[in-house]
């Protein structure tokens, strides 16, 4: 059969236009919400949010073509050809109709996004696709066996519910195995998680093996044999590959891609962040320093590296930042990340109270507009903050440091607020 006629009589040629208007109009919003500026992990995985709405539409397609194979008993017409042959002729146009789809998806995520440093992974690209013949192929198969009238929405519930339900259920993993686990990624500091994207990639081929074995000519014992074992091979490392993987998985972004300037301090950027580099630089500089002249040690290594090496400090991560959000970051950035690991193993822990104004004073004293420190910590840890500052330097220090101490341990109480009579004396 020609191409022009193939293309001319598929079911995906007529449907490619009406998954492209959907994508565009009615998922865009979801598609472009919480993106990271600049950054092209993130441009691409957002797109893999359209994957439960392109998947079901190459299925039902996919189920189209299988039923106009039977109906047209083209294994008989064409005896010569395996099925399998005749069959990824009707395929291509339904494949290129899930690649429209995740197109339009990526165009819109890479315009919101504007990524403009680095090369982007194609990889979480090879993953979309392969889920989407996966679809394609179980689709045909199904047409193939059943009527149209029950093929197509039988093929549109099925795959819908298979790539959107999983994430709605425990383990967390399980979302993983169908769609790979991307659209939650990433941050300027992480980078995707190439197990839980092979795991989506594993179960995949396995659906497109056992596929492609059942349009085989083999005799039907061997062939439901090696189906059989196609599918559980591919479910069983899917699964070995995604369990206990966490909701979103992500791992640590390669450091060497830091561009690191300056020696007191020394500020480590990514690269996304060029444009804004000397800003950032000039705000930490002198957040650092004004954190010194109140007395507190501050690592002479300022990075955004979120596991940072020894004398190095974690500042934090934005894709556009303020430059209150910068002085904020250093100065928050002493504070233990977490709560201590007695009361992570169920302990109490007075000193949990006095995070948010300890962290509120290290914003101010940092530098920070006040109105930061309220709308990150509410506004009675900023008052607090803004009264602690109104002592003596070292009444501010002495304050600090036993909260600090409070929040490391599960025995040390917060500082209580310097007396009004001290208040009046520092005036």
């Amino acid at each position: 059969m020609l191409w022009r006629t193939v293309l001319r009589s598929s079911s995906a040629t007529w449907l490619a236009p009406l998954l492209a208007a959907f994508v565009a109009l009615l998922l865009s919003d979801d598609l472009t919400n919480g993106l990271t500026l600049g950054y092209w992990p993130s441009a691409l995985g957002a797109a893999a949010f359209a994957l439960p709405f392109v998947a079901p539409a190459c299925a039902t397609a996919g189920a189209w073509e299988g039923s106009r194979f039977t109906r047209g008993n083209a294994a008989h017409w064409a005896p010569t050809r395996s099925e399998l042959g005749i069959a990824l002729p009707l395929l291509a146009p339904v494949f290129v109709l899930g690649a429209v789809g995740m197109g339009v998806a990526a165009a819109l995520t890479i315009s919101a996004g504007r990524p403009d440093g680095g090369m982007p992974p194609v990889g979480m690209a090879l993953v979309w696709l392969v889920i989407l013949a996966a679809h394609a192929m179980a689709g045909f198969v199904l047409g193939k066996r059943l009527p149209l009238v029950v093929s197509t929405p039988l093929a549109l519930v099925l795959s819908f519910v298979l790539t959107a339900y999983p994430a709605a259920l425990e383990p967390l993993w399980l979302r993983h195995m169908v769609t790979g686990g991307t659209s939650s990624c990433c941050s300027l500091d992480q980078a995707p998680s190439w197990q839980a994207a092979a795991s989506g990639v594993v179960l995949a081929l396995g659906v497109i093996g056992a596929c492609a074995l059942a349009l085989t000519s083999l005799r039907r014992r061997a062939r439901t044999y090696l189906i059989s074992a196609a599918l559980i091979a591919g479910l069983v490392g899917s699964g070995w590959l995604a369990y206990g993987l966490p909701a979103d998985p992500v791992s640590a972004r390669a450091t060497d891609q830091l561009q690191c300037t300056g020696t007191e301090p020394r500020v480590c950027l990514w690269p996304e962040l060029a444009q804004q580099a000397a800003m950032i630089r000039e705000n930490a500089s002198d957040a650092r320093a004004r954190l010194q002249r109140s007395g507190l040690t501050v690592p002479g290594i300022l990075t955004m590296n979120a596991h940072p090496e020894r004398g190095a400090l974690y500042i934090g991560s934005w894709p556009a930042p303020r430059p209150s959000e910068v002085r904020a970051g250093v100065g928050i950035a002493l504070l233990p990340p977490g709560p201590p690991a007695c009361a992570r193993s169920g302990g109490s822990s007075p000193g949990a109270d006095a995070y948010e104004p300890t962290a509120a004073w290290l914003a101010l004293t940092a530098g920070a507009e006040p109105q930061v420190a309220s709308d990150r910590y509410g506004q009675k840890a900023a008052a607090i903050a803004a009264r602690v500052r109104k002592s003596t330097h070292d009444q501010q220090l002495s304050w600090f440091n036993r909260n600090n101490k409070a929040l490391r341990d599960c025995t040390t109480r917060p500082a209580p607020l310097p007396s009004s009579r001290a208040l009046e004396t520092s005036r």
